[in-house]
């Protein structure tokens, strides 16, 4: 059993997911990934620095909110203080995929990031969490 299973796998994939759990990897730190539904509305949480080995942990996660089918997506990209290509490349897989919806407030070095490489001329960012699960349950209408 891994630490995804009781998030991404069996009947708990079907139900919507309880209030968030903080979920430990691998090496007992916590998870820098929080999967939850709000308002029928997949909401993934992601903290701290997003390079090549965070997102390969992240990847279960998304993959399963993705397999809920939702209409739109909602990442928290308030806690991300770093991101890499490998990030960016999640980022527009996803938005190719659903509906994607990115919240903030971005961390100085990630919307630097969106700025030199015109990413977010691409995707749906928000000033807030909040904001983006709004314009996320109006996509869903």
């Amino acid at each position: 059993m891994t630490m995804y299973d009781a998030v991404t796998t069996g009947d708990d994939a079907a139900r919507e997911p309880g209030p968030k759990q903080q979920e430990s990897g691998a090496d007992g730190a916590p998870s820098p990934v929080f999967r939850e539904r709000r308002d029928g509305t997949e909401v993934l949480t992601l903290s701290g620095d997003l390079d090549l080995d965070v997102v390969d942990e992240i990847t279960p996660v998304l993959d399963a909110a993705l397999a809920a089918q939702p209409d739109s997506l909602v990442i928290d990209l308030s806690g991300v203080t770093f991101a890499d290509s490998s990030a960016l490349n999640m980022l527009l897989r996803t938005h190719a995929r659903t509906s994607l919806h990115l919240g903030g407030p971005l961390h100085p070095v990630v919307r630097r990031l969106f700025e030199i490489t015109g990413i977010e001329s691409v995707l749906n960012l928000h000033d807030s969490p909040a904001a983006a699960l709004q314009a996320a349950a109006r996509t869903q209408r």
